[in-house]
């Protein structure tokens, strides 16, 4: 999916799919309680159990397309398999799994190791897909409305939306221009890509720095005084759902008591 599309297709989804009428308190209390309780977890099985009922809610409840949902996944879950991989090959202690004798070094591979990545892996994991079901099921506007409600300063609220919306320009940027040096013949040997990627480093943040003052001229040009107004209507929270939540956390806590000494290997 290109960068440049992105920003639309999150957005679209977050104000389309059928949870969105939905109250962000009850989405935002059950993400981040659900993620806590995950990246937390000494056990496995909570971080899978979050994950399980995450990706349930995305797929099936708020109808997020399944394609959509994996092509999010899959490049945040690669980096994170890399790094788990790097963790069980030369992190750990105590028993050794194996051992390799090598010209200059023994190098032993931790059954700790093994156990550290594939709890990270699956903590990180559950984490990912409650952020996924936050962004993909409540648009931006009524999370930051949500954290003024909550009282948080007016100037974090909207320098979080700023940045949130800076991070899409600044991908667009540098997907047009990546692209332009692609049509200029720019990629066509490895010093030429070598070249075009420095000259992107160089410029990249220039380019952006002119979008966003085009884009402050704008909204100076709207009436912008330093707040941002927008139309505040959004849903309560039901107290039912609140519960459910609150016993679905509660059922996490003693899913770890009960399964915390079941190892990994």
């Amino acid at each position: 999916m290109a960068h440049s599309e992105l920003y639309a297709q999150i957005d679209r989804h977050a104000y389309t799919n059928a949870l969105s009428k939905c109250s962000p308190i009850t989405k935002g209390f059950f993400a981040l309680s659900a993620l806590i309780i995950s990246v937390s977890s000494p056990s496995i099985f909570v971080p899978i159990t979050v994950f399980v009922v995450s990706t349930v809610l995305v797929l099936y409840f708020a109808k997020i397309p399944v394609h959509f949902y994996l092509d999010m996944l899959i490049l945040p879950t690669i980096m994170l398999l890399l790094s788990c991989l790097f963790i069980a090959l030369f992190f750990g202690y105590g028993q050794p799994l194996a051992e390799i004798g090598l010209p200059w070094f023994t190098w032993t591979i931790f059954k700790n190791g093994i156990t550290l990545s594939v709890t990270t892996f699956l903590r990180v994991e559950g984490a990912l897909s409650c952020l996924f079901f936050l962004v993909l099921t409540t648009s931006i506007t009524d999370i930051f409305i949500t954290l003024r409600r909550l009282k948080v300063p007016k100037v974090l609220v909207e320098m979080s939306l700023l940045i949130y919306r800076y991070i899409f320009v600044f991908l667009e940027v540098s997907a047009k221009m990546n692209t332009a040096q692609a049509l200029r013949l720019g990629h066509a040997g490895f010093m030429k890509r070598i070249r075009s990627v420095a000259l992107v480093a160089a410029n990249l943040f220039i380019r952006t720095l002119e979008q966003g003052e085009r884009t402050f001229i704008a909204m100076n040009a709207r009436g912008y005084d330093g707040n941002m107004r927008v139309l505040e209507d959004l849903s309560h929270p039901r107290k039912a759902a609140l519960l459910g939540i609150a016993l679905f956390d509660v059922a996490l806590v003693l899913l770890i008591f009960f399964t915390m000494n079941i190892g990994v290997v």
